[in-house]
């Protein structure tokens, strides 16, 4: 067995004393010693292949998922408290390490062709086969000699036959040149593993190769740093590449934080928290703001820029329901209770001019819309929908994802709601929806901390639809919006749909969504829609307007605001 890098990720060294100095950290470990007392009492459960099979037979993959990371669990857990306790949650890691290597694939069901052979599913590296590879390998590192000679050394050799052996031998990946998460996690995650594990000159070979995918990642950032997939990619992707390159740099001293372009990035987190903990929930987003404490504490070290948000909106110590190694541990290693927090910001305003993305908070209520293309990674029919927060309560809701199946990734992904364009507040035009694909587009013709305006009749196939100017005036204590049409001809039909995480109510003027007020003259139409979102149910209400014989210019206005009468 070849000796790990112990001069690798050094501030691991300091877990058990940041344990004592925090008090944070302290309850976290309460509640992983907790949850490891009750997993030692049952063996790791066995994988089935009746289970493993489901994707390919129905599109579900929840049924093999819940028992792949319930394996991740074990792992994070009696890792964290065989060093800090060691005894028998070294024995208790040890049997959780030797139900992974069991495992007939690392990589999951999702993201395998059927028409691999045995081999070729063994040796396959998706973002979790990847994973594997750098969790096993960090904890090789990080438990020295704890583990037994046996389990050490058939880890190494299957991190070895599964990820090492199969990218030094040149097979290309689905990954090597996406401009996506899937490049940092990947590329990160195996870049990792030959750190820890392989030969210098091993190491060497790989190395310009692994750098040159984190140059694709990279590319599918405009300068302006927003990662359009949704805040949940930029703590996935971005996450990543920050843990291969803080080893990186302690490998070699390269350093690729140095670089404009990733600072931004770094900082897109910061400019995202809304009131209450909240966040714009674009593309298959989460509409919950919570960070990963130890990665928001180690950039702080590197950009004296980044503000730290408070613990109250902290992920929970097993908020991340893959049970990835590296972020779980690095809250741990990489705290730093001398760092100033913060709450949310009572006044801000956020323009991303590359991904046409426009975030502000203000008074009592957030706001956020977008622009952009149809066609963006984990793309969404959403071109000039945007979203009301008042009181740090969703009144004009974004849903974010949806439930992921074999369909919500293939051809059929706009049938279903979270993803479709029915699922955001956008108008129909003439009866037509806007289109998905890198042709049908917005575009931003003002952004200012009172104003947004954009034109969406690009995203529309309607030849007498000329344009679609859709403006916002940010008020004091709400939004206006104003939406102007100019048609070839006359006799069109527009509906304006207002998607709410509100029941709405009819009134006098308008609707009623809870404490506040959707003013317009118009009699609304209202649709209760309940979907799948792959962690439970989540319900909405559509608001529509319905508009007809329309002649060729046409303005409609709504105002969100506090109270009817403004």
């Amino acid at each position: 067995m070849a000796a790990t890098r112990t001069y690798l990720f050094p501030e691991s060294g300091k877990i058990a004393e940041n344990i004592k100095n925090d008090a944070f950290l302290r309850y976290r470990l309460e509640t992983v010693k907790s949850v490891g007392d009750e997993l030692k009492k049952t063996p790791a459960s066995q994988l089935k292949y009746s289970e493993f099979k489901i994707f390919y037979e129905t599109g579900s993959r929840q049924e093999y998922e819940l028992s792949y990371f319930a394996h991740r669990k074990r792992l994070n857990t009696f890792a964290l408290l065989a060093l800090i306790y060691g005894g028998e949650y070294v024995s208790c890691l040890e049997d959780a390490i030797w139900a992974v290597l069991d495992e007939y694939t690392w990589a999951l069901p999702a993201h395998i062709s059927r028409d691999e052979n045995v081999s070729e599913r063994i040796t396959h590296i998706d973002l979790f086969a990847s994973e594997t590879g750098f969790t096993l390998a960090e904890i090789l590192r990080l438990t020295g000699g704890m583990l037994s000679p046996e389990v050490a050394e058939r880890a190494e050799l299957e991190i070895r036959r599964r990820i090492i052996e199969p990218y030094l031998s040149g097979r290309e990946n689905s990954w090597d040149k996406i401009e996506n998460n899937w490049s940092a996690v990947c590329a990160g995650s195996v870049g990792a593993a030959f750190l820890y594990l392989a030969e210098d000159a091993e190491i060497n070979c790989a190395l310009p190769r692994i750098l040159k995918t984190l140059e694709y990642y990279l590319a599918g950032f405009g300068f302006d740093g927003a990662c359009v997939e949704g805040m949940n990619y930029w703590h996935y992707g971005f996450g990543y590449f920050v843990y291969f390159a803080s080893l990186l740099k302690d490998y070699n001293g390269t350093d690729l934080f140095d670089n404009e372009k990733v600072k931004n990035i770094a900082l897109f987190q910061q400019k995202m928290r809304l009131k209450n903990n909240k966040t714009p929930s674009f593309s298959d987003g989460s509409g919950t703001f919570d960070h990963i404490s130890g990665l928001t504490h180690f950039l702080k070290t590197i950009y004296d820029e980044i503000i730290i948000p408070d613990d109250s909106c902290a992920q929970s110590v097993y908020g991340d329901t893959c049970f990835r190694f590296a972020p779980f541990i690095r809250n741990f290693a990489w705290r730093n209770t001398a760092f100033e927090t913060k709450s949310a910001p009572e006044s801000g305003c956020s323009y991303f001019e590359d991904a046409a993305w426009y975030i502000k908070t203000a008074g009592k209520y957030d706001f956020a819309a977008k622009a952009g293309m149809n066609d963006e990674s984990h793309n969404h029919v959403d071109i000039g929908a945007f979203l009301i927060n008042a009181d740090g309560k969703s009144i004009i809701s974004d849903p974010g994802r949806g439930e992921y199946t074999a369909g919500y990734f293939g051809p059929e992904r706009y049938t279903y709601f979270a993803p479709s364009a029915h699922a955001h507040s956008i108008p129909v035009i003439n009866g037509r929806i806007q289109c998905a694909g890198r042709e049908f587009y917005g575009r931003v013709l003002k952004a200012d901390d009172k104003t947004l305006s954009m034109e969406l009749a690009p995203a529309y196939d309607d030849e007498k639809l000329k344009s679609l100017v859709r403006s916002f005036e940010l008020l004091e204590n709400g939004v206006r919006i104003n939406d102007s049409f100019s048609f070839s001809g006359d006799g069109n039909a527009v509906t304006e749909h207002f998607v709410t995480e509100v029941r709405p109510e009819a009134a006098d003027g308008g609707v009623r969504l809870g404490g506040a007020f959707l003013k317009t003259d118009a009699a609304p139409e209202f649709s209760e829609i309940t979907f799948e979102t792959g962690h439970g149910k989540k319900t909405v209400w559509t608001v529509d307007f319905v508009f007809e014989n329309l002649g060729s210019d046409a303005e409609l206005s709504f105002l969100v605001s506090e109270e009817a009468e403004k």
